[in-house]
Order: structure tokens, then C-alpha cells, then sequence
């Protein structure tokens, strides 16, 4: 098995280096070594090893990679933001064999066709992209439109286990509210449509299905793949470049991550090389892409400057566009008995010892039972003004596939732990806004892995309030939807404005009766979304894929500009946002990475590997 905690003598020098095991490392790692076994390839992960982990692979123990002590994530905390009512942000990411693909909450979602086609690059339209889509997963279900995959690694299903009841009531009530009720919206096209929603888990053991397991850990244990390593445990902190001119990567440097290393481990105060031949891959998300890259001297030069790191090349684009799905989640009380909730895992309700003893299937379950993919129609946009509307012209009108939210039902509490109790049952749905005008940023501020790091969400910060205003009209239509539902037994005060005795809108409005929301009330919601609006780590574009005039990072072959030999392949390369949970686009990211760099080792045109970009 070629797992290492410490880097073997042979290995400080090989073919390629890939940094970061996360989602789409782990991808591009593994295709790269099926086609070519004489090629040497170490990825180098921060984290631990995830094998066999309980609490990455059954899926109901997702939470727990979330929990404040978590040895496999980490967080990235931002600055007091004024338009957040002065919160700090906490925005988690994976820090584990795997990355996000392994702590996710892991419900199927996948980007429209339209998503794709919006970012403008050749080679990475919908009608380019299918081929990948289709050969990373199998997906169980009905595939009408032949968009699904049917023999890929990825499984797609509801996994061992799921509650019907509460699953059908939400579709039937979001079909009466004026959604079409369909059998898959993740189909690329689907809009203004609500359907159950499957799960990364398989139909066969309910285990999750994370990059780590699906892809490297075969290949680590069939003896056919020799020129596979990976090193965790180890954490990048730049990228190495040769002293010509063309800004060659020739290596890494890195340190052993002291969280994860034993006492008697390696030095963890000790900086490392490893050279490559041919190929330095960042792939270390978000996050860790554009800090890495400035920590290389690849960036803004003012950032750069005041964090003390001499300029290798000027890059405007690093650390910009930021950009996330912002979420909400409202609770409401239910009627659905309290075993029969996810938190009945939780509450003691349930012996989480015996189920995992037994391998019970409800372990496969995560709650996560619905989706739905909504727009405002013709009618609803007549309500906003001016502004409001000519962003939608330019950004909507034209791209009717295109969705404004994703509202996803839990048959439980998603966050709100402070509900939890066995008498009690509750169901939550929560919108996230999929295509937000705000942009945030992530720098250095120093030369060291340990520096705090430079972040703002931008969450709601746009200068027209198009995120706001949306998040005030998907409240008033995930309410209706919820108070239509059989299982509804009113809303959980504190998890909802306050709005006032009397209100049109007030808590108190019995189920049968309108509700009627005034100027004030409007508000009010305003302000709870201030108080409230989150993230689900769907974090995006920090080193975009897009023209170097237009702050662009990488070219379309995932070059990065004014570099040779240096690519990066992960969410931060995304010029747009995508309508779904992003370890998709990420699966989606790293297949088509291995192809262009499988292409680009197979041409008999070039005689080394990513020219330089200037």
C-alpha cells in the first residue's frame, strides 16, 4: 500500500505532484496513473488518511466531521462583516483523504447544462462536459433524458434507507404551491420543479462515496498501480520554480502538519522539498489554491507586499470572486413521530451502538430527502423593483433553466443542536441561494501556513441588494410550501423573524388562512437574513478559469498564466457558479483534468507539459 506518513527517500523526486487529496485531486490522480503506469504521481494531503473512517463512511455520521474538534475538517473564519449584522463567518472545508467529498452532508445535486455553457471557455460547455458527468457516477434512477451516468465509481441512490412519508408530503406540497412534480432534477434542465432527492451512498452497503475510497484506495491496494503515492499529513506551503525565466515549476515545499503528526513523528518545525519532472497540479480547494499560490509569489502585488512575499509572477486574479452558496434553514415542528426523525440517531431514541453493531440500513440515511430547483415567475418579478429586475435581465431572463434557489427538506434539524431532544420532532427547509451577486476573498497575510488568512463571504453585499431581496421572496415561498404539508405543526419561533402580534405574517397565522406580509414585515426578514444568511462549503472561483484581462487565473487547459509546468484543478477554477452541491462539479473537475493532461502527455506535438502561459 503506498500510504505514507513520512516520504520515502525514492520519492523526493517524481513525475508528477499533485497537492491535495481532496475531491479533485484524488480524481486526476487515479486516471493519470491507469494511463500511464510509468508515471510517477504523489499526491500530498494535509490531512489524515479517511480509510474505513465510521464517521466519513456511514453516511448518518456526517455531522460529526463538523463538530469543533474534528480531526477531518478545518475552517476558514473571515472578518466581522458590517451587512452580516458584524458576524465572523465560519466557512468549513475538508481537511481529511478525500476533502469535502468526505464530510459532506452528501445529497445529489448537480449544476444545470445552462451553468456550464455560462462559462464561456472552450472545451468546458455542458455538450463537452456530459461525457464526464456521465462517466464519473451511477446514478439509480430514472434517467429520461440520458444525462446520468450508469457504470462510473460514484453511486447516486437512496442508499439502504428512506422515509417516504415526510419526503412525499414536501413534493406534493411545493406541486400545490405551483412547482412541477418531477422524478429527477438534477436532469440539467429541470427548473421551477421539485422531486425526491438521492444521496452519494450506495444501494449495496450504504457507505458514502468520497474520491478517497472510490478512486485512490482501490488503486493503492491492487498491486497494478505502483507509480501511485500518497502522503498525508503534510501540508504545502508553496510551489517551487526554477530560476529561468519561464517561471518553471520544478517542486513543492512543505511541512509535516503537526495536528496529525505523531510525538515521535517527523519534525514538524522542518521545511521539505519534493521535485517534479514534469507536473506541479495545485488542487488544494477554495481555500488552499489561491494561498498557496500567493505563498509561491504568484498574485496581487499589493497582497503579496504586505504579507512580505517577493513577486514570482503578478497575478491580479488569486484570492478574488469568491463566491458560495448562501444558505438559510428554517425549522418547523412536525408531526412525523420522533423516532422516525434523523436526530432520532442523536436523542438517544435510537442505540446508535447497536445500529452501527448491526450495520442497520437507517445508518445510510442523512435526512436529506428532497429538492427542489425555483425561480421567481413573470407574476412574483412585477413585485420587485427597478433594479432588482434589470439584474434579472441581464443575469436570468435569457437563461430560463437557469434556478435562483435549491430548497432541500431535512427530516430533522440540519445545524440547530439546540433543539435537539427526544420528544421533540421537527423538519427543516432550507434554501440556498445558487447564483448570488456578492462576491467575497481569501488572501495571505504572511509568508507561513500559520498566518491568519485575509477573508470576506461578500455574503449580501452586493451594491443593488439582488441577494437580499431574493432571500426575502424565497422565505415567503418555502413558508407556503411548509404550512400546505400534512406533517406541519407550526413554525419554531426562534428560527424565523419576529414578525409582530397582528402581523399578516405572524407565527400564530393558522395554516388555512393567507398570509400577508407588510413593508415592515419584509424588513424584519431583511434583518433575520442578516442575522442569519450561512454557508453549506459551496465555496467557489478564488483562481477562475477565465481570460488573464479579466482577472483570470488559468487558461482553459487549467494552465496557470506566466508559469510552465504549474495547473490548477479544483473548485477554485470555476468561472461561474453551478445550480447543485459542488462535489459534483468537483468529480467533474478532476475527470476532466485527467483528460487534458492524459492528451497533453500522449501528444507527440509537444515536448513537455503545459507551455507557458503569458
Amino acid at each position: 500500500m503506498a500510504l505514507h506518513t513520512e516520504l520515502p527517500a525514492h520519492l523526493e523526486e517524481v513525475d508528477v505532484i499533485i497537492t491535495g487529496g481532496g475531491t479533485s485531486g484524488n480524481v486526476l490522480a487515479s486516471r493519470l496513473s491507469d494511463a500511464y503506469p510509468d508515471l510517477s504521481i504523489l499526491v500530498v494531503e494535509g490531512g489524515p488518511d479517511n480509510a474505513n473512517n465510521p464517521n466519513v463512511t456511514i453516511p448518518s455520521l456526517y455531522r460529526f466531521n463538523l463538530a469543533p474538534n474534528s480531526t477531518t475538517s478545518t475552517a476558514a473564519l473571515g472578518h466581522p462583516e458590517e451587512q452580516l449584522a458584524g458576524r465572523i463567518i465560519s466557512v468549513a472545508s475538508g481537511a481529511v483523504l478525500g476533502g469535502g467529498s468526505s464530510i459532506n452532508a452528501l445529497a445529489y445535486a448537480r449544476g444545470q447544462a445552462s451553468d456550464f455553457d455560462a462559462w464561456n471557455t472552450k472545451g468546458w460547455s455542458a455538450d463537452e462536459l456530459l461525457p464526464f458527468m456521465k462517466k464519473l457516477e451511477t446514478f439509480y434512477g430514472e434517467d429520461d433524458l440520458d444525462t446520468h451516468g450508469h457504470s462510473g465509481p460514484i453511486e447516486a441512490s437512496f442508499g439502504k434507507y428512506v422515509s417516504e412519508p415526510l419526503m412525499d408530503d414536501f413534493v406534493t406540497a411545493v406541486n400545490e404551491t405551483g412547482y412541477n412534480k418531477i422524478s429527477d432534477v438534477h436532469n440539467l434542465q429541470a427548473i421551477n420543479a421539485v422531486a425526491p432527492n438521492p444521496r452519494y451512498a450506495s444501494p449495496k452497503d450504504g457507505k458514502r462515496q468520497d474520491t478517497a475510497h472510490k478512486y485512490i484506495h482501490p488503486r493503492l491496494r491492487d498491486n497494478k498501480h505502483p507509480n501511485l503515492n500518497v502522503l498525508v499529513g503534510a501540508q504545502v506551503n508553496k510551489v517551487l520554480f526554477g530560476d529561468g525565466p519561464g517561471k518553471e515549476a520544478t517542486g513543492i515545499e512543505y511541512r509535516f502538519n503537526p495536528k496529525f503528526q505523531a510525538a515521535n513523528g517527523p519534525d514538524h518545525s522542518s521545511v521539505h522539498s519534493i521535485k517534479a519532472r514534469r507536473l506541479v497540479v495545485v488542487s488544494a480547494g477554495v481555500f488552499g489554491t489561491p494561498l498557496i499560490l500567493e505563498r509561491s509569489g504568484l498574485g496581487n502585488k499589493k497582497v503579496l507586499d504586505a504579507a512580505g512575499i517577493k513577486v514570482t509572477r503578478e497575478l491580479p486574479g488569486v484570492g478574488r470572486e469568491y463566491h458560495d452558496h448562501q444558505a438559510m434553514s428554517f425549522v418547523y415542528k412536525s408531526k412525523v413521530a420522533p423516532a422516525d426523525t434523523v436526530d432520532s440517531l442523536f436523542t438517544g431514541l435510537r442505540n446508535l451502538t447497536d445500529l452501527l453493531q448491526n450495520d442497520d440500513p437507517i445508518l445510510s440515511w442523512t435526512g436529506i430527502d428532497a429538492m427542489a430547483k425555483i425561480r421567481p415567475n413573470t407574476t412574483e418579478l412585477t413585485e420587485f423593483g427597478d433594479q432588482y429586475r434589470a439584474t434579472w435581465e441581464r443575469e436570468f431572463a435569457n437563461v430560463p433553466t437557469r434556478p435562483l434557489f435549491l430548497l432541500a427538506l431535512i427530516n430533522g434539524l440540519l445545524g440547530d443542536v439546540d433543539l435537539l431532544s427526544p420528544k421533540a420532532a421537527y423538519f427543516t427547509i432550507a434554501p440556498f441561494l445558487v447564483q448570488p451577486e456578492s462576491r467575497g476573498h481569501v488572501h495571505i497575510t504572511g509568508p507561513g501556513i500559520d498566518d491568519p488568512i485575509d477573508f470576506r463571504t461578500g455574503f449580501v453585499l452586493d451594491s443593488g441588494d439582488f441577494d437580499l431581496l431574493s432571500h426575502v421572496w424565497i422565505y415567503k415561498r418555502q413558508r407556503e410550501a411548509a404550512r400546505r404539508m400534512k406533517f406541519y405543526n407550526g413554525e419554531v419561533a426562534s428560527k424565523h423573524p419576529p414578525f409582530p402580534e397582528g402581523s399578516g405574517a405572524s407565527l400564530a397565522t393558522p395554516p388555512d388562512q393567507d398570509l400577508i406580509y407588510s413593508a415592515a414585515d419584509d424588513e424584519l426578514i431583511k434583518t433575520f437574513v442578516r442575522e442569519r444568511v450561512g454557508t453549506i462549503s459551496h465555496g467557489l472561483g478564488t483562481c477562475r478559469m477565465a481570460p488573464e484581462q479579466d482577472m483570470g487565473v488559468v487558461d482553459a487547459d487549467l494552465n496557470v498564466y506566466g508559469t510552465e509546468r504549474l495547473k490548477i484543478a479544483d473548485m477554485s477554477i470555476a468561472p461561474g457558479n453551478v445550480s447543485g452541491n459542488t462535489m459534483n462539479t468537483a468529480v467533474l473537475i478532476g475527470e476532466k483534468a485527467a483528460d487534458i493532461i492524459i492528451k497533453e502527455l500522449g501528444s507527440k506535438e509537444r515536448s513537455a507539459l503545459g507551455g507557458a502561459r503569458t
